[in-house]
């Protein structure tokens, strides 16, 4: 797998856990009105999608510059 495919699916796959964790856990658009989950266990739960999306994102968009910085 080459690294702008990483770079691209790491990106991607950020994006999506993002806009999953707005949706469900912030409840935009008012599209979910309840997780299914108790407050503490649905702050843990959207913490740690907030925190993995935005290291797929960062991760991602540092591998896109290092292969656009090498050329």
């Amino acid at each position: 797998m080459s690294e702008i495919s990483k770079s691209r699916l790491l990106v991607s796959g950020g994006s999506l856990l993002l806009v999953f964790q707005l949706i469900v856990f912030q409840r935009a658009f008012d599209i979910v009105e309840n997780p299914g989950v108790s407050g503490t266990l649905e702050d843990l739960i959207s913490g740690g999608l907030l925190l993995i999306a935005t290291t797929c994102i960062v991760s991602g968009a540092y591998l896109r510059y290092q292969r656009t910085s090498a050329l």
